[in-house]
């Protein structure tokens, strides 16, 4: 299993806030039962190994112990786990089943719901917009789960914190991902993440994010809420010892410089590539065409090698029946011819017998 400080810092951000303010606020030397919402690639095991997390979703996994259920219509008794989460999920709810999701979320839960993602502001809603746009006109590709999150609209906050929040319970947003830094970094990762020769360096990249400038990522507006509902008299936590300061590290700067400079270089040349790449397909597309002409004529061709290859077995067939049939005829012929030699000796017999009765004298 990789490290998780190799995570796309998009991921790391959802998981590690939520699990370090969870972990403030779990008593000593316990574990906890934990249920992950629509958590299918169990990514929250790795952030909290030492509690028990039980996964439902309705998209299938090969993840052990996954439970294929509605959020809306959890399959779980009251209480009965100690926390519910849900990261990034939310909003791929349609809005008609928002309320029901988030209550279900409640019902189950014994302590602690939190529910990670996006919600509804002018200029969350305006980045993801303009992430779409950088996706289709530079990597001319749609990205499913930005498309939902447009389709639907981004859940309200307010709404939903005031759907944990009862007489028994407290609710505190805790904010993450600056906005602008969130915007240059998701399309960076999105452009690293569809050009297979930069993969290597997305990989250090979010090491160095993660392990550098994530605890200082938190400057408003934020991208992503982490929306805790503490239940029963349970404490909420706070950022203390979690989050540092919103101000960029020491030599944070020159490193982001760096990598900015060194991609402009490779998109030079990637651009050359591309249209060398371009030109080869073209080559290999009218290839491939030539190809299929020359596969249709074989084809053909074959054809009527089959049918001529018929023919001629049919001849040959032809000819061994006229064969088997003269020599059934010989055979015939030579029967008759010994029947006539057979049937003439024994006329010429019956001939002499009837001279000698006839004429005493012998017949020269």
């Amino acid at each position: 299993m990789s490290d998780v400080l190799e995570l796309p810092f998009d991921q790391y951000q959802r998981y590690r806030l939520a699990a370090d303010l969870l972990r403030q606020v779990r008593p000593d030397g316990t574990s906890w039962r934990i249920l992950d919402v629509g958590g299918r690639t169990a990514l929250l095991r790795r952030f909290l190994p030492e509690d028990t997390i039980a996964l439902v979703d309705l998209e299938p996994s090969g993840e052990r112990g996954l439970v294929l259920g509605d959020g809306s219509k959890l399959p779980f008794a009251d209480r009965s786990f100690d926390v519910v989460t849900a990261f990034d999920t939310l909003e791929h709810v349609p809005p008609a089943l928002r309320d029901a999701f988030v209550a279900e979320c409640r019902r189950v839960a014994r302590s602690y719901v939190a529910l990670v993602g996006p919600y509804a502001h002018p200029e969350v809603d305006e980045a993801e917009r303009l992430v779409q746009v950088f996706l289709k006109e530079k990597l001319k590709v749609e990205h499913r789960y930005l498309d939902e999150h447009r389709h639907h609209g981004l859940p309200d906050r307010k709404r939903v914190e005031d759907a944990l929040r009862s007489r028994d319970s407290e609710v505190q947003s805790f904010g993450h991902g600056n906005l602008e830094r969130w915007l240059a970094l998701i399309c960076l990762t999105l452009y690293m993440d569809y050009t297979d020769e930069l993969r290597v360096v997305a990989a250090r990249f979010f090491r160095f994010y993660n392990k550098n400038l994530y605890a200082s990522d938190h400057a408003e507006p934020v991208y992503r809420h982490v929306v805790l509902g503490a239940i029963g008299g349970a404490r909420l936590p706070t950022t203390e010892g979690i989050l540092v300061p919103p101000a960029m590290p020491p030599g944070a700067v020159a490193r982001m410089t760096e990598l900015a400079f060194e991609l402009a270089l490779f998109e030079r040349a990637h651009e050359w590539v591309h249209r060398e790449r371009e030109e080869f397909r073209k080559v290999v597309a009218e290839l491939q065409r030539d190809l299929a002409g020359h596969k249709h004529a074989l084809a053909d061709g074959k054809r009527r090698e089959e049918a001529l290859l018929a023919a001629v077995q049919e001849r040959d067939r032809a000819r061994a029946e006229v064969e088997a049939l003269g020599r059934e005829l010989g055979e015939k012929l030579r029967q008759q011819d010994a029947k006539i030699t057979e049937l003439r000796a024994a006329l010429h017999g019956r001939l002499k017998n009837l001279a000698r009765a006839f004429f005493p004298k012998p017949i020269p």
